[in-house]
C-alpha cells in the first residue's frame, strides 16, 4: 500500500510523514565573556536593535516596540524579521517568498533572566506557529543565552522543507547577532 491508505469506501489518508511530519524543535546557545547585566543590557537597548544593518540572510530587523519597565522587572521586545529563505516552489502556493517575515515578540521576566518568545507572522497565521523560551545564565565568567523553541508548518507535503529552510536561517541569524552583541561589548 505504501504511504497511502484507504479507511472505507472511497476514503484515502497519508500517513503522518507525508502530509504533516510535527514541528521542527531547535536549540541554540550564544556565549560571551560578559557579566549578564551588560548582555541584558544590549538586548534591551533600542540602538543595538537600529544600529543592525544587515544580516547575511535577512533585512535588518525592524525594532517595532520596546517596552521596559524597570519597577516590575518585565520588558517586552516587538521585533520585525524579514528572511531571505529559499523555499520549496510548492509553498509559494500558501507563502509568498518574497514576504517570509514575522514578528518576534518577547516577554522577559528580568528577575528570572527568562522569557517566552512568539513568533507571528506577517502571511498564512494559521498555517504557522512557532514558540520559544530563552533562558540567561552564568558559566564561570561567561553568559550563555539559550533559545529553545518549536516552528511549525502546516502546508501538505512541503511543510518540513520549509521548517527546516527558516530554521537553519534563524540558526545563522542567531550566530551573527552574537557576534554583534561581541562587538557591542568589545569583545574580540
Amino acid at each position: 500500500m505504501g504511504a497511502w491508505g484507504e479507511q472505507g469506501e472511497g476514503v484515502r489518508w497519508a500517513t503522518p510523514a507525508m502530509c504533516d511530519s510535527g514541528a521542527v524543535k531547535f536549540g541554540f546557545e550564544q556565549r560571551w565573556t560578559a557579566p549578564v547585566d551588560d548582555v541584558m543590557t544590549t538586548y534591551l537597548d533600542p540602538g543595538f536593535w537600529s544600529g543592525i544593518e544587515s544580516f547575511s540572510n535577512m533585512a535588518p530587523p525592524e525594532l517595532l516596540d520596546l517596552d521596559h519597565d524597570e519597577d516590575a522587572k518585565t520588558a517586552v521586545v516587538r521585533i520585525k524579521y524579514r528572511v531571505d529563505a529559499k523555499l520549496p516552489s510548492q509553498a509559494a502556493r500558501f507563502i509568498d517568498p518574497n514576504n517570509v517575515a514575522w514578528v518576534q515578540e518577547t516577554t522577559w521576566d528580568l528577575d528570572a533572566l527568562t522569557a517566552k518568545v512568539r513568533f507571528l507572522p506577517v502571511q498564512a497565521a494559521g498555517l504557522i506557529h512557532a514558540v520559544a523560551t530563552i533562558d540567561v545564565t552564568t558559566d564561570g565568567d561567561d553568559t550563555v543565552r539559550e533559545l529553545r523553541g518549536e516552528f511549525r508548518v502546516k502546508i501538505p507535503l512541503v511543510g518540513a522543507k520549509v521548517e527546516k529552510a527558516v530554521v537553519g536561517d534563524i540558526g545563522t541569524n542567531l550566530e551573527e547577532e552574537a557576534d554583534l552583541v561581541a562587538k557591542v561589548l568589545g569583545i574580540d
